[in-house]
């Protein structure tokens, strides 16, 4: 290994170090769960929530998602998923400053207030620093698993899916729902939407690495085509579906499409349930 990879493994190293230890001191006494940063699978259940997500960034080393959920109790609950253009060492710095601010305002309740701040804390500061766009897709949601409300907010990122238990069906949330990329200009508005989950209600939250999947054909899968994915996973398997066996067999689904293992692009898959 040549001196400039061994200068670039050490910078990830310590920025990781940093990243894990201000994390710590400033999220002290609440539950907090990120990943992106490298390839992993992991589950967790916080607010009232089960929750499973794997990540695998492009080429399986580091990527420009980010998967971040925190609850400080109170049944309360915050979901963040952003993607970072770009791909390896420099988008995954994007990823680890976007989780920084986070932090700075993680007291906000309303999913656009939320959007809006880290807009322009992004924006204005890159602006400051003279530094090229830094353009972040990105969802949150709140939670309130006392009576079942998930509030959410969109910044040009794909449209989750919402299982429905009593119907047993899939469908996308968010109709109507725009804004631009987190760190295009400052001051841009968005606006939010509320659904109340039922029992056994499942979320579906993804970057664009799932449904912008080629096949052999050059066919993309598109948001439609996981849709449709979506409803024969689940019509396959025994109900109740085990969380972390829906998400493992959704990316293997979206695998066979591909047609290959390796993903050109980072993929985040993230499944909450409401637990019964």
């Amino acid at each position: 290994m040549n001196t400039r990879q061994n200068k670039r493994n050490e910078q990830r190293k310590t920025l990781h170090a940093d990243e894990d230890q201000q994390a710590h001191e400033k999220y002290a006494g609440c539950l907090e769960l990120w990943t992106g940063h490298e390839v992993a699978h992991r589950n967790v259940e916080f607010a009232g929530l089960e929750a499973s997500v794997i990540e695998l960034p492009a080429g399986d080393i580091e990527g420009g998602d980010l998967c971040a959920l925190f609850s400080c109790g109170g049944g309360h609950a915050r979901v963040v998923v952003a993607d970072c253009v770009g791909h390896g060492f420099e988008a995954s710095k994007v990823a680890n400053h976007v989780h920084r601010i986070l932090h700075d305002f993680r007291e906000l309740r309303h999913s656009s207030r939320l959007l809006e701040a880290l807009n322009d804390e992004f924006t204005l500061r890159g602006q400051e620093r003279d530094e090229p766009l830094r353009l972040t897709t990105l969802v949150t949601a709140t939670y309130d698993g006392n009576s079942g409300e998930f509030n959410f907010a969109y910044a040009a990122h794909p449209r989750m899916l919402l299982w429905q238990d009593r119907e047993s069906r899939w469908c996308p949330i968010g109709e109507g729902l725009v804004g631009l990329p987190i760190g295009f200009i400052a001051g841009e508005s968005y606006t939010e939407q509320s659904i109340r989950l039922q029992e056994g209600d499942i979320v579906l939250v993804f970057s664009d690495g799932v449904t912008d999947v080629f096949s052999s054909q050059d066919q993309q899968l598109g948001p439609e085509g996981f849709r449709s994915l979506a409803e024969k996973t689940m019509a396959a398997r025994t109900q109740p579906v085990v969380l972390d066996e829906l998400v493992q067999a959704l990316i293997e689904k979206i695998r066979e499409f591909h047609g290959v293992q390796e993903f050109e692009d980072d993929l985040t898959l993230l499944a909450l349930r409401r637990r019964v």
